[in-house]
């Protein structure tokens, strides 16, 4: 963190210097003002300067860094305005049938400024030869893409014109999709100081810098391929693949651009993820983990921790307890990350095979507890090593609480810790990492019997946070099921509990806000066309999980409902664009769980 933030305020300070030199000294080296090229520098630096500061362990450092971050969103907004010019072109270029293009009255220079000394955008932009790339008219495409070629580019745009268009396009089309996505508590204080989001602007933004051969090309593919096939599979609430609306997973879309990307990179193990994620999102968890799997070379431990994470979560999904222990207690030699959360993980699968091998292998039992005991015991001196924003980790915080609650549990009725703990606490991981999205019928019934390891009588002896727990993640199961009606009937438990309830310093809080989010999952799972009605009726519940207050992990719920929030809004004004009628999506079918 101390050799990347010294790093970057040495480019930072280049880059203003630079930027200043230039402009004063006229010097262009695009078509753009002279300068912009070191204004998208310093913009990048502060950026990733801001990453490092959010991530320190410092109040100071986190303050300084959404000074800067807010410092590089204005400065990308300004570029934006200019380069906006070019996206037009690009679109053009993009759909040319062969006539020669027309110049954009955005784009089109006055005389005066054609011959102005190109100090202005719209010189610059003047310049630019305008004419089909090749001799039929239409400019050479990736066959297998649709992408824009090289060449084509290369004959409208000269590289340092590629780096800021691709460039800008990339930073501010990123902080625009991540801003549009954090929960509604902190998304108040982002549009205090001048922070918007917007998802769908964002998105778009990334796709156009994916058009261009550079390194930011490359980011933007990775960026969009982690978005839809990672941080947009936490949010249920969404259209079809490959709807016409655009809203949801661009299936088609995505799958292309990792083969261009992989054609241009090879070798690299990042795109050997992307496509494992891919399979997963499909639901093909077998052939996901079997990629994960293979051996691959790569220079950075960071990729191979990722690829291994991924690979036990996967795992996890498919309650192969024992390989997800190893996996995780693996990831504590490869990083120092959050070893807190990766013991937390091991010590939980360990629970659930004790729990498995109690009535049929005392001695197998026996070693499963002892090791999730002993990892119970050592995950608090790993407690608070890492920070975010000079605050613990969020799921550390959660976990920390969960083990106390258990220690307390066992002091109080004189039990082993193992047999103190809750409610599955692993069913609770994959509720928190959507894994019931990615399960199959089987998977579904694993879920099932884990969460009647406690059966109904002997649970109503039990805290009234851990019955909800139970009722939410039972929920969960039987809606991914297709069980609907049972799963608003657990759904209607947990909202008739009186919220004063869920509160003390060792209670569970995010099962009330959390139901009202899978009550509007329900909802639209269930029906097959999506009407105004139906949609107005989520977002009342969807709003109440949003004002429902501070909970635990209420970013993780928070960014499935701000996501779902933004999904009604667009589709609303889809539904009113193209009608009501017609609009159907597909339901699965009701499972044989019980």
């Amino acid at each position: 963190m101390r050799a990347a933030s010294d790093r970057l305020a040495d480019a930072e300070g280049s880059a203003d210097r630079d930027q200043k030199r230039t402009i004063r000294e006229k010097t262009q080296q695009s078509s753009f003002p002279p300068g912009t090229e070191f204004a998208l520098a310093h913009a990048e630096s502060q950026l990733m300067s801001a990453v490092v500061g959010v991530l320190s362990e410092s109040v100071v450092e986190s303050m300084k860094a959404f000074y800067k971050m807010r410092s590089a969103y204005k400065t990308l907004e300004g570029l934006q305005v200019h380069v906006s010019g070019s996206d037009t072109l690009l679109a053009r270029l993009d759909r040319m049938d062969g006539s020669k293009v027309s110049l954009p009255k955005s784009l089109k220079a006055s005389e005066k400024g054609s011959g102005g000394g190109g100090n202005s955008l719209n010189a610059g932009m003047a310049g630019l030869d305008m004419r089909p790339a090749s001799a039929d008219g239409v400019p050479p495409r990736n066959s297998s893409t649709g992408h824009l070629s090289a060449a084509s580019l290369d004959s409208h745009y000269n590289s340092m014109d590629k780096f800021i268009i691709s460039g800008t396009n990339l930073c501010f089309g990123m902080l625009l999709l991540i801003l549009g996505m954090v929960p509604p508590s902190m998304k108040r204080i982002m549009a205090i100081v001048g922070f918007r989001g917007d998802r769908e602007r964002g998105a778009e933004m990334l796709w156009k810098a994916t058009k261009f051969d550079n390194v930011h090309g490359a980011i933007a593919v990775l960026t969009i391929l982690q978005y839809y096939g990672n941080m947009a599979q936490f949010s249920d609430i969404t259209p079809n693949d490959n709807h016409p609306s655009g809203i949801g997973y661009p299936a088609d879309r995505c799958r292309e651009a990792l083969g261009w990307i992989r054609r241009r990179y090879p070798n690299a193990a990042l795109w050997k993820l992307e496509e494992a994620r891919m399979e997963a999102v499909k639901g093909n968890l077998d052939g996901a983990v079997a990629m994960l799997s293979a051996s691959v070379v790569t220079q950075m431990k960071q990729v191979e921790a990722l690829i291994l994470f991924e690979k036990s979560l996967n795992q996890m999904f498919l309650h192969r307890y024992e390989d997800v222990a190893d996996g995780f207690i693996k990831l504590t030699m490869l990083n120092n990350w959050s070893h807190a959360l990766y013991n937390y993980f091991a010590a939980v699968c360990y629970i659930e095979l004790y729990r498995q091998a109690k009535t049929s292998d005392a001695e197998k039992a026996e070693g499963w507890a002892k090791k999730a005991e002993d990892l119970f015991e050592r995950i608090p001196s790993f407690m608070g090593k890492k920070r975010f924003m000079a605050q613990g980790l969020p799921v550390e915080v959660f976990a920390d609480k969960k083990i106390k609650k258990w220690v307390a549990r066992s002091k109080e009725k004189g039990i082993r810790l193992a047999e103190a703990v809750g409610v599955s606490p692993v069913e609770e991981m994959m509720f928190f990492w959507n894994g019931y999205r990615r399960m199959d019928q089987e998977n579904f019934q694993k879920s099932l019997q884990a969460l009647q390891y406690r059966g109904d009588e002997e649970m109503e002896d039990e805290a009234i946070d851990e019955q909800a727990i139970r009722w939410l993640l039972l929920s969960a199961v039987m809606r991914n099921a297709g069980q609907w009606e049972k799963a608003r009937g657990y759904l209607e438990k947990i909202e008739e509990v009186d919220r004063t309830q869920f509160r003390g310093a060792l209670v569970n809080d995010y099962m009330m806000p959390a139901a009202y989010y899978e009550r509007a999952v329900g909802i639209w799972k269930e029906t097959k066309e999506h009407t105004l009605g139906m949609l107005a009726e989520m977002r009342v519940l969807l709003d109440k999980a949003a004002n429902y207050g501070a909970f635990e992990l209420d970013a993780r719920i928070g960014m499935r409902v701000t996501t779902a929030l933004d999904t009604i809004t667009r589709y609303e004004a889809w539904l009113k664009e193209h009608g009501e009628t017609g609009i159907t999506e597909k339901v699965p079918e009701e499972s044989e769980v019980d």
